[in-house]
């Protein structure tokens, strides 16, 4: 029988590794590694490759899990399980506004808005590529202005 002292003392050990080893959202290499997964779906959403997107989504879901983002992952896994290019455009709305907040001070990262469907995205600097419009409006929106 192992005195109670020492269970504690190894689960506590235990306990303290799986803190240290977990990847977190708020982790300078957590965030840009959720921000950079989230990028894909968007990019493929832009592009009109639905495959991509999902795929894309499926990654994004595993690595918000790990990061313990809970809601992330469930916003990308709705994504993920699209069977439709229109339903995964519209799925992206929420997955949308929870990696909003991440991408607040990154340097590389903007968050830009569609008039059409009054919804945000973030994407990495550079030329509007619209998720929710793809190659029809590829072009369409721009920064979001913050008040």
């Amino acid at each position: 029988m192992i005195p109670l002292f020492r269970l504690t003392r190894n689960l506590m050990v235990v306990g303290l590794l799986l803190v240290v080893t977990r990847v977190d959202a708020t982790d300078p290499q957590g965030k840009p590694a959720l921000l950079n997964s989230y990028v894909k779906v968007s990019a493929a959403l832009a592009a009109d490759d639905f495959a991509g997107a999902k795929s894309a989504a499926a990654n994004l879901m595993a690595a918000a899990k790990q990061a313990g983002e809970r809601d992330l992952a469930t916003k990308a896994g709705e994504v993920a399980a699209a069977d439709r290019i229109d339903v995964a455009r519209t799925n992206f709305k929420p997955l949308s506004a929870a990696i909003e907040p991440l991408a607040k001070g990154e340097k590389d990262y903007v968050v830009m808005t569609c008039p059409m469907v009054r919804a945000d995205w973030v994407q990495e600097k550079g030329p509007t590529r619209n998720p929710y419009m793809g190659k029809r409006m590829l072009t369409c929106g721009g920064p979001k202005r913050t008040e």
